[in-house]
């Protein structure tokens, strides 16, 4: 069967660079899981795991934020000075560190200190436990909540104004400002489809360190809403974005899915075998040969003969014994009947061609004297001719005789009696009974020419320990059933590999067979080709049997690592 895994990719179309080869970055351009859905795939359920980094990784928020200072930059140009300025980075995030550079070549410049407020889109606020930060040095801050900075420059040696006194700021030149926050996310959310998607989950406050967030159920259902229908091939895109710059050090995928196979091997979704008279016929299902199966639905319908088989001996394709008919000698094999049964349809013969190419006749004859009647019964010969090719030896079959008008039979004993006008051939000989049977097989005899004797068996047969007087001439006799009953179901088996398993349709010919019903058919597993799954229809009458509606179900579940790319 072609390969029904789904193919899942990371992409991220912003332009961010990460601190590390061990983060992906995430922002308002997305970070996107694509997904390839293969033909004949249903899901059932996924979950997407994403975990934020520790705070040893860290963003410069300043690049990326809003600027404004006291003389209206929108840039920091360090060769003017300014009394204040402003970065507003547009969420809420924990603040790790700032680091403010003079400008170097003014030595005044070293005596100078920021004094810090906070907002987050209102007022601001000084930030304890203290407000000012020295300059040209990594200030650490407290992991302050904020969308906004303000700095104020003031003289180093400047105390505090009293209470309800303006502040008196110093300008500065500004080389630089660093402003450091941790790299997880600041929020989340996530959307299925293509363009702006349909959103399924938000996370509205920063990450924590190391934690894990898993989009389970809200996931599963905006995918199977969004998942080809019927069981089509297509795709299906998972966006990730934040509303800031941020990182993850993990993005884990798992997919539990069903492969949902409705066409036989043969690629209809409707299959008819033709079952010879005790027969079986086989079709099959291409299945993966290392996952279990956990449903598999099919139903039968067939148009039989209406036949019965008394006898239903099943001999080697090349049995030890065998009457030799050829070059003169003919063989006979009586029947004998217990009680009515229905007249005689036709007569399968297990044959065994010694030549290329085999002519000959079948009779049926009534019995005189323990030995067939010289005048056949008005059935008229039945002809044969095969025609072998390869090299011999060639292996024995059914060669099946059917006369044009039902011939009744009645109690008692009759005779087939076979002879061959090119050619030679055997005729199989089994000891196989069935003592249940209402017609049995009763003496087997040849003779060597038209007005020869017939002669029994030789007492002893060399080279075997089966009983001669046992041997009979191997034949399936098929009878028209007396009542105006159908004819049996077939049998049917499901195989896997050197597994099997008997299964019975109910009376809509339907087979259903769940995964505890499928719990002895394991996965055969091991290597080469997969062994199909087949179903065998075994049928004591010939004819047509169709299978359809075919549903075979095969749960997997994938795990897919996005990043770190395993």
């Amino acid at each position: 069967m072609s390969d029904t895994r789904i193919a899942a990719t990371l992409t991220y179309s912003g332009t961010a660079t990460p601190p590390s080869s061990a983060q992906v970055p995430v922002d308002g351009s997305g970070l996107v899981v694509a997904l390839a859905i293969p033909e004949g795939v249903s899901l059932v359920r996924a979950a997407l795991k994403v975990r934020a980094p520790a705070d040893d990784v860290m963003l410069n928020l300043a690049p990326a934020s809003t600027l404004a200072t006291s003389d209206g930059q929108t840039t920091l140009d360090p060769a003017k000075a300014i009394t204040w300025l402003s970065l507003d980075w547009g969420v809420r995030r924990p603040l790790s560190s700032v680091e403010l550079k003079l400008v170097t070549t003014n030595p005044v410049q070293t005596a100078k200190k920021g004094r810090l407020s906070v907002a987050e889109g209102g007022s601001w606020y000084p930030p304890t436990p203290s407000d000012t930060v020295a300059t040209n040095a990594v200030e650490v801050l407290p992991g302050i909540l904020a969308g906004r900075l303000l700095v104020e420059f003031v003289e180093a040696n400047a105390a505090p104004p009293p209470v309800g006194t303006p502040k008196t700021l110093s300008a500065t030149q500004l080389q630089s400002i660093t402003l450091r926050a941790p790299a997880r996310p600041p929020d989340l959310t996530a959307f299925v489809g293509d363009g702006a998607g349909t959103l399924f989950f938000h996370h509205s406050v920063p990450m924590l360190p190391r934690q894990e967030l898993v989009m389970e159920d809200a996931l599963s259902d905006a995918l199977q809403r969004a998942w080809p229908a019927k069981l089509q091939s297509g795709s299906v895109a998972v966006s990730l974005r934040s509303s800031g710059l941020g990182m993850f050090d993990r993005v884990q995928l798992v997919l539990d899915t069903l492969d949902v196979i409705e066409h036989w091997s043969a690629g209809t979704r409707t299959q008819t075998l033709a079952v010879g008279t005790d027969g079986m016929a086989t079709a099959q299902v291409s299945v993966p040969k290392d996952r279990p199966l956990s449903e598999v639905r099919f139903q039968v319908r067939h148009q039989l003969h209406n036949e019965r088989l008394p006898l239903a001996p099943r001999p080697p394709g090349q049995p030890a014994l065998s009457h030799h008919c050829g070059s003169g000698i003919a063989a006979a094999q009586s029947f004998s009947s217990k009680g009515a049964v229905g007249p005689l349809a036709a007569m399968d013969l297990h044959l065994r061609p010694l030549t290329r190419k085999v002519e000959g006749v079948l009779t049926l004859h009534a019995d005189v004297h323990g030995r067939p009647d010289e005048t056949p019964l008005p059935t008229g010969p039945l002809a044969f001719q095969l025609q072998e090719d390869g090299t011999a030896p060639w292996s024995a079959g059914w060669v099946s005789f059917t006369l044009e008008k039902p011939l009744p039979l009645g109690s008692g004993t009759w005779w087939a009696v076979l002879s061959t006008t090119t050619g030679d051939v055997l005729w199989s000989l089994t000891d196989f009974l069935d003592e249940a049977s209402t017609t049995t097989p009763g003496p087997t005899l040849h003779r060597t020419g038209a007005l020869s004797p017939w002669l029994p068996h030789e007492t002893t047969l060399p080279g075997t320990e089966v009983n001669p007087q046992s041997l009979w001439a191997c034949s399936r006799p098929r009878l028209r059933p007396i009542a105006s009953e159908p004819p049996p179901r077939p049998r049917l088996q499901l195989r896997w590999g050197t597994k099997t398993l008997d299964v019975t349709p109910d009376e809509d010919g339907i087979v259903a067979l769940d995964a505890q019903a499928l719990a002895t058919l394991t996965p055969p597993g091991g290597t080469g080709s997969p062994p199909p799954l087949e179903v065998l229809v075994r049928s004591a009458s010939a004819g047509d049997v169709t299978l359809s509606e075919l549903h075979v179900v095969i749960p997997r579940r994938e795990t897919y690592a996005l990043f770190p790319r395993s």
